[in-house]
């Protein structure tokens, strides 16, 4: 008989799966059985929130042979208010490593499981966040000499968020609403003497992206496509972060508003919508000007 879950019993390990996009068909359905199959043998209790009205009880259906899976729907709050609930639920159960998912991500074969094998093995009591190696889908990988190192921030996808150190940074930056809270959540545990450790060699791969060319005389360039939306988020955000740490993490702001100019040059150069994208960094930075946070209201044309 398969063993269908591997049992543990040093640290609990639980795993929340965000559903916030309609599945399109059985193709992209079968797709997301196999995301969740890189992690579901090495969780103790996996949460499913359905945040959609689709009824998806053939996706359930391919997953009953699991016994640790819980199903539920909730309402979509926004992308921050979803991780705070996650995170407070996780507290309720009393895990020791939380782990929130998004539609579109999965693990290399083994990465879930040395994650958790570092958990158990190492001490954590200073460590807020053990990160896999984002990657999106098409892009390569190289082994590093070097299995692991500090960092000073990264995207809480798919990460090992330690449940007793977020007991006490709790709670996340609400008023961000989408996009940047998870940087000022590990900027801020790195403030109060936790450490951000990303595993070098293990791999979390990122679907949810396109790719988008632009020519240049006999030249396709191409660069990843941004969600005008997100964008928004991200680049309003942006301001926040940096006003609140210019004093307390300087090197952190530096570099990131290195990279933010790189962003715009890429844009600019790579895709043929950049107009777009500007007037949105823009109207973001207006509403940064304005003191305005929250959900942005271009979002929804009735508002």
């Amino acid at each position: 008989m398969e063993n269908i879950k591997i049992q543990f019993k040093d640290i609990v390990v639980d795993v929340a799966l965000i559903i916030d996009k309609r599945i399109g068909d059985e193709i992209e359905e079968n797709e997301y059985v196999k995301h969740i199959e890189t992690y579901i043998r090495q969780t103790d209790n996996l949460y499913i929130y359905n945040m959609t009205n689709q009824d998806l009880t053939s996706f359930y259906q391919k997953l009953e042979k699991y016994d640790n899976i819980l199903y539920t729907n909730c309402e979509n709050l926004g992308e921050v208010q979803n991780y705070q609930r996650i995170l407070e639920y996780f507290l309720a159960k009393n895990c020791d490593f939380g782990v929130v998912m998004q539609q579109g991500y999965y693990y290399e074969e083994g990465a879930f499981l040395a994650l958790r094998r570092y958990a158990t093995e190492h001490d954590t009591s200073k460590i807020a966040v053990i990160t896999p190696m984002p990657l999106r889908g098409c892009e390569p990988f190289l082994t590093q000499v070097e299995d692991e190192r500090t960092c000073k921030g990264c995207n809480l996808v798919g990460t090992f968020i330690n449940m007793h150190i977020f007991k006490e940074l709790s709670p996340l930056k609400l008023e961000y609403y989408q996009s940047t809270f998870d940087y000022e959540y590990c900027l801020r545990a790195r403030k109060n003497g936790y450490q951000v450790v990303l595993l070098q060699n293990q791999v979390l791969r990122n679907q949810n992206y396109r790719i988008v060319e632009k020519k240049f005389f006999f030249i396709n360039l191409t660069t990843y496509d941004y969600d005008l939306v997100d964008l928004y988020y991200q680049t309003r955000n942006r301001y926040y972060l940096w006003d609140e740490y210019k004093d307390i993490d300087s090197d952190f702001v530096k570099l990131d508003k290195k990279l933010f100019k790189g962003e715009r040059h890429m844009l600019k150069v790579r895709d043929k919508n950049y107009r777009d994208k500007f007037y949105m960094m823009e109207e973001a930075h207006f509403d940064y000007l304005k003191g305005k946070k929250g959900k942005y209201k271009g979002e929804n044309k009735n508002e």
